[in-house]
């Protein structure tokens, strides 16, 4: 569980990504994106937590799902 002090930071961190239109990158990382993190904040929000105090299974419901490849 986060503190108070944590809490206040990682919404603070959530609310200026989500004015700035999303996470950002290192440009020397490659971007792989595992999970909607845009909707999983929206969803965190409304649960009053943050996402990354949100269940494994509550996760999941952000996950993709990779496109089929047809050769």
């Amino acid at each position: 569980m986060l503190s108070d002090t944590e809490r206040k930071g990682w919404a603070e961190l959530e609310a200026a990504a989500e004015k700035a239109g999303g996470y950002l990158s290192p440009p020397n990382r490659p971007v792989v994106m595992d999970y909607d993190y845009r909707a999983m904040s929206k969803y965190a929000k409304k649960k009053g937590v943050t996402s990354f105090e949100l269940t494994e299974e509550e996760r999941n419901m952000f996950k993709f799902i990779p496109p089929l490849v047809y050769d």
